[in-house]
């Protein structure tokens, strides 16, 4: 990456073959059956190294998440009320998810595969698209003028992050980027839900 040291060049290579091998070994003989000792060999590393780069095993096969949820957080945080969300939500998806597919669209593919495949990543996988949910609940809500998210809000932050799920499962059957295709499920679910928060129960439109 422009402007990093040698040293953190390394790094981030170190980091991205451990990932890697980690995902190549999970997907092959599962999350449980795969150890720390196996993916440090797999990388040609001692055990030992692999915890100077990640604290456990699943932080390997969710490289880049954390990283991608603040800056898809901090793209949603200038919202204001009457704001437009659809076109800043939108455009934050996309650069969350473009943030770290592209680099590596094969390896990404894989990633998300294993997550949606291996019944121990689950949970995990649910954790950290529920942070997604709830940060385009709240970017909605806000933009709609609500001290919290109504129906519709959650109805929009899960429909979207749904979407991230039917990319992945429709990986291959053309020849958009991930990122492309993140983006044509967003505008199909727009044309659908772009209605505002509702009032007394009743849908109120948007701009």
């Amino acid at each position: 990456m422009p402007g990093q040291s040698k040293v953190e060049l390394r790094r981030s290579r170190v980091r991205r073959d451990l990932a890697h091998c980690a995902v190549t070994l999970m997907t092959e003989q599962g999350f449980e059956a795969t150890t720390v000792a196996d993916i440090a060999a797999a990388a040609d590393y001692h055990p030992s190294s692999f915890f100077r780069y990640f604290a456990a095993k699943e932080d390997a096969v969710f490289i880049g998440v954390p990283e991608a949820s603040e800056a898809f957080r901090a793209a949603c945080a200038g919202i204001k009320r009457g704001d437009d969300a659809w076109p800043v939500v939108r455009a934050g998806v996309v650069a969350g998810v473009e943030h770290f597919t592209e680099a590596d669209p094969d390896f990404f593919a894989a990633q998300f595969g294993l997550w949606l495949s291996d019944p121990a990543l689950q949970g995990p996988m649910a954790t950290n698209l529920i942070v997604w949910e709830q940060v385009i609940a709240a970017a909605f809500a806000t933009a709609a003028g609500l001290k919290r998210p109504d129906l519709h809000c959650y109805v929009v932050g899960g429909a979207i992050v749904s979407s991230l799920r039917a990319c992945v499962h429709a990986q291959g059957q053309d020849s958009d980027t991930f990122t492309v295709r993140v983006e044509r499920a967003i505008a199909m679910l727009e044309q659908g839900l772009r209605t505002g928060p509702t009032r007394r129960g009743k849908p109120t439109n948007s701009r």
